[in-house]
C-alpha cells in the first residue's frame, strides 16, 4: 500500500490549496443570522459501542432511514475495514433497527442517531466523542454521499498538511472546503469547544440551505482562527465551481478517492450523462444501482 497519497493538478484545479479568507455576501450573512435564530434542538443520538483511545480513526456517517445498508454502502465498508483503521459508525436509522447489530461487527465504536437532522448532526456526535475518548487522534470524517474510497485513505490521513484538510475547496458563497469528507489532525476538547458552532451538539438546523451557509461553509474560517486550513484540491473556475460535480473523471484520475452519488441522483445528467457514471463506476469495480431520493440526513 502507498505511504503517500497521489494529489494531481488538472487543468481548472489547482492542488494542496492553503486556506485564505473571503468575505460572504450581505445577504448570505443576513441569512446566516436568521438560521442560527431558527435552530432546533439537537437530534437525540445513542452510543451504543463507545470510542477508545487510538493515534487513528475513519469515522463514517451513515444515513439509513429505512434501515437498509445499500450495495454501495457495503463497498464502502469494506474498503474503510481493510486499511487498519479504527472505524466509528454514526448512523441514522429507526430506533432499534437490526441493522445497527449488523453494523457493529464491522466497526470499533457504533452510535445510533434519529433520522431527522444533517450530516452535521452526525459529525458532531463523533468528533465530541472522540474528542472526550481518545484525545490527539487524526480522524477522517465521511459522509455516505460519495461512493468509494477508489484508493487507500490511509496515506491521506497520514499526511494530511493542514490540521483541517479539506480534500476539495471551492469558492461556492465563499471560499470554504467541502464537508462530504475532511480530516483533523490532532483531534481535542480545545479544538472541537472552538468549533462549537460548526460541530453543534445542542442543536441543529431544519434546511440544507442553513446548514451549508451556516456550518460548511464557516467550518474553514472558523477553524482558521485556531489552526491551519487547506484542502487537497481547489477550484474558481467559473465552468465548474464545484469539482466534484463538473470534473469527476479528472478528479478520479487525479488521485481522488470519491465520486458524488448525486451525479447518479438529483445531478444525474446536468453536469456529466448518468451512462458515463455507471460506466466509470462498473470500471472501478463498483456496484451500479439507480440512486434513491436523499432526504434531510
Amino acid at each position: 500500500m502507498r505511504t503517500e497519497p497521489v494529489v494531481e493538478s488538472f487543468p481548472g484545479a489547482c492542488t494542496y490549496w492553503d486556506y485564505t479568507p473571503s468575505s460572504p455576501s450581505l445577504e448570505t450573512r443576513l441569512r446566516r443570522w436568521v438560521s442560527m435564530w431558527q435552530r432546533e434542538p439537537a437530534s437525540l443520538w445513542q452510543a451504543l459501542k463507545p470510542p477508545f483511545s487510538q493515534p487513528r480513526w475513519f469515522l463514517y456517517f451513515l444515513y439509513l432511514p429505512d434501515g437498509r445498508l445499500t450495495p454501495a454502502h457495503r463497498f464502502t465498508l469494506e474498503r474503510l475495514t481493510r486499511e487498519g483503521v479504527s472505524l466509528m459508525l454514526v448512523c441514522a436509522c429507526p430506533t432499534g433497527h437490526p441493522v445497527l447489530k449488523e453494523l457493529e461487527s464491522h466497526c470499533q465504536a457504533l452510535y445510533w442517531k434519529e433520522v431527522s437532522g444533517w450530516d452535521f448532526c452526525a459529525y458532531a456526535v463523533g468528533l465530541a466523542a472522540l474528542a472526550q475518548q481518545s484525545p490527539g487522534c487524526d480522524v477522517l470524517v465521511m459522509n455516505d454521499s460519495v461512493y468509494g474510497p477508489f484508493v487507500p485513505l490511509r496515506p491521506f490521513l497520514n499526511e494530511a498538511p493542514w490540521r483541517l484538510t479539506g480534500f476539495t475547496g471551492n469558492n461556492q458563497g465563499e471560499n470554504h472546503i467541502q464537508s462530504y469528507a475532511f480530516i483533523v489532525r490532532q483531534l481535542d476538547v480545545g479544538l472541537m469547544q472552538h468549533l462549537a458552532d460548526i460541530f453543534d451538539t445542542r442543536h441543529r438546523y431544519r434546511q440544507q440551505q442553513a446548514v451549508v451557509i451556516c456550518q460548511e461553509n464557516r467550518m474553514a474560517s472558523k477553524a482558521a482562527e485556531e489552526c491551519s486550513v487547506g484542502a487537497y484540491w481547489f477550484t474558481t473556475s467559473t465552468e465548474a465551481s464545484d469539482l466534484c460535480l463538473g470534473w469527476p473523471q479528472q478528479l478520479l484520475a487525479a488521485g481522488f478517492p470519491f465520486m458524488k452519488r448525486s451525479l447518479l441522483g438529483k445531478f444525474a445528467d446536468v453536469f456529466t450523462p448518468a451512462e458515463d457514471m455507471r460506466a466509470l463506476l462498473h470500471s472501478l469495480g463498483h456496484p451500479v444501482e439507480d440512486e434513491r431520493p436523499r432526504a434531510p440526513a
